[in-house]
């Protein structure tokens, strides 16, 4: 379940790093559903729907955002 404070991985494909973050905010919009704010840990922001962000980080080699399953990591 995403929820604001939710740590989160950016994967954007094989030649770039991946990015770390958190859930900064989800706000509702009538037109588009829950968009989420993520904060990543160089200050840059992302926005996205709650839709987009996956759970299968391990399982999943496809580029996108996804729920950070390591729970221990400090950011």
């Amino acid at each position: 379940m995403v929820e604001r404070g939710t740590q989160v991985i950016g994967v954007w494909g094989a030649m770039h790093s991946e990015s770390h973050g958190f859930v900064a905010s989800i706000e509702w919009n009538c037109d588009t559903g829950n968009e989420v704010r993520i904060q990543w840990n160089d200050g840059s922001n992302h926005h996205t729907l709650m839709d987009e962000i996956q759970e299968n980080y391990l399982e999943s080699n496809s580029i996108g955002v996804y729920v950070n399953p390591f729970t221990n990591e400090l950011m």
